[in-house]
């Protein structure tokens, strides 16, 4: 079988790399509060790059490390970004906004090649990466789909799983991410929606048809991307080949498979030194080794200061990898006759209110209540006996499920 590794989000990871601890002294029913002094950070530069064989422009993305307590990222603004070659030739990159830079030419990874990553700040410090070179090439092939009990609920799920196709090299390794689209339904569709004319008195309503290019047609088309980093190795293995590989897992009565599904997987070889870096960073995430001696700023990275490296420290890698993409769609009948639970139980579906449009004081009802979250509502689904106004409402996700995702069917999307 193939190793799994699977870890949050590392971007979060790098960016706060400092921990601040707080407590409380309880005597008597007494609180006292203790001051603690402010608490030194050293602003390090953290570097996510990553270049493919796909011809396509590639991006830098440079950054500075943040405290634990901020949540605003501290981008790297007018930094010398370029690559290099061991054949001379060099790639140059521009700011095409803050802290993220694109190759100023699309180009694509070669075999044979080694390539090393520059970076000069606007305070001229300069960074320099290891020479990384192009792994083997490794195509995907089946994804498999099997409904299998979920050792931590009652409830089965959707496992989709990987194949990769044999390779000729020996040792690789693999990371996986993927890109979700689902097809829902609006629970309680209504081809005719209620806009406000004048929004003071005299008060001013008109209900008009919806437009499929602006409303849709009652279905809404959501989209996920992986947030876990997902590795897997076949030094272990007789062969080279990842045989079912497990890349997401859906508990079978989850509207995301409730209807039509498709997933876009991307399947990168990476070589050692970058599989070692994840798995470094999926150590040192683990709840287990929260208080292990060995601090999150030991994890090497191939990129360092070319002036006093040691204390100039780099978070990031500097990644050379080869990839293949796949997509497929599946419908629900396809794998399941179960029912799933609509997303309109995750809210209160039931209630129909008829506001007025004016009332005893001069103020709207009805105004009030489309500025908060509800929209018109046919009279020809559910109860139409509700005393009130001449227009009965619900609330905006009961028929309206474009919070979730776009009205429209993104271009990839087949029938």
């Amino acid at each position: 079988m193939n190793k799994l590794i699977i870890r949050n989000d590392f971007k979060v990871k790098l960016f706060k790399l400092t921990v601040y601890i707080s407590f409380f002294i309880l005597l008597f029913g007494c609180i006292e509060q203790v001051e603690f002094a402010p608490i030194a950070t050293t602003s390090n530069l953290v570097v996510r790059a990553r270049i493919t064989n796909e011809v396509k422009t590639h991006t830098v993305e440079i950054s500075r490390t943040i405290p634990i307590n901020s949540s605003t990222i501290k981008y790297e603004k007018n930094a010398s970004v370029f690559l290099t070659d061991d054949t001379g030739a060099t790639y140059n990159f521009q700011e095409v906004s803050d802290g993220i830079y694109n190759s100023v030419t699309p180009f694509a990874a070669e075999e044979n090649k080694k390539y090393e990553l520059h970076i000069e700040t606007s305070n001229g410090l300069k960074y320099t990466s290891t020479q990384e070179s192009l792994p083997g090439i490794s195509t995907i092939g089946d994804i498999n789909l099997s409904v299998e009990p979920n050792q931590f609920d009652p409830i089965d799920e959707l496992v989709i799983k990987v194949n990769s196709n044999i390779t000729t090299d020996n040792g690789k390794y693999y990371r996986y991410e993927y890109d979700e689209t689902f097809e829902i339904k609006t629970p309680l569709w209504s081809r005719k929606k209620l806009l406000i004319i004048s929004d003071s008195t005299p008060y001013e309503f008109e209900l008009v048809d919806k437009t499929e290019e602006e409303d849709g047609i009652g279905f809404c088309y959501p989209n996920n991307k992986s947030k876990n980093i997902m590795l897997t190795e076949t030094v272990t293995l007789a062969q080279d080949q990842v045989t079912g590989f497990p890349v997401r897992k859906i508990p079978i009565r989850s509207y995301f498979i409730g209807r039509r599904y498709s997933i876009f997987i991307k399947q990168y070889v990476i070589n050692q030194n970058t599989f070692d870096f994840y798995t470094l960073l999926n150590k040192f995430s683990s709840p287990d080794d929260i208080f292990s001696q060995t601090q999150v700023g030991n994890i090497p990275s191939n990129i360092s200061a070319e002036v006093n490296p040691t204390e100039d420290k780099v978070i990031g890698f500097f990644e050379v990898s080869s990839v293949s993409t796949k997509r497929i769609f599946v419908n629900r009948n396809e794998f399941t006759s179960e029912p799933f639970i609509n997303y309109r139980a995750l809210v209160f579906c039931d209630e129909f209110v008829k506001p007025e449009i004016v009332d005893a004081s001069g103020l709207s009802p009805l105004l009030r209540r489309l500025n908060t979250g509800w929209i018109y509502q046919s009279l020809s689904e559910g109860p139409s006996d509700i005393p009130g106004g001449p227009y009965r409402l619900i609330r905006k996700p009961c028929g309206d499920c474009s919070h979730l995702g776009p009205v429209n069917p993104p271009d990839f999307w087949i029938e």
